[in-house]
């Protein structure tokens, strides 16, 4: 499995990116609208098309992204998340 160590060794300006891309999530949550990300405490959305789905209140869904053939996104939700 791949960690987020693993990747800030081979390309530590990703580590930058992250922690930037962390304060513009929260600022999304309080705005109101859902954030996707990959989180080491759920391992299986740390490659793959699985991700973290969390809504301003809290609740997380593992959750799969699709690209269709006619580039469309479609989203399946897996299953509710507990930290």
């Amino acid at each position: 499995m791949v960690t987020l160590e693993d990747i800030y060794n081979e390309d530590p300006t990703q580590r930058i990116i992250d922690e930037g891309a962390g304060y513009g999530a929260q600022e999304m949550l309080k705005a109101g609208v859902p954030i996707f990300y990959r989180d080491e405490k759920f391992p299986e959305t740390m490659e793959g098309n699985l991700f973290v789905k969390e809504y301003p209140n809290g609740v997380k869904i593992l959750v799969r992204k699709i690209l269709t053939e006619d580039y469309r996104l479609l989203e399946e939700h897996v299953k509710v998340l507990e930290d």
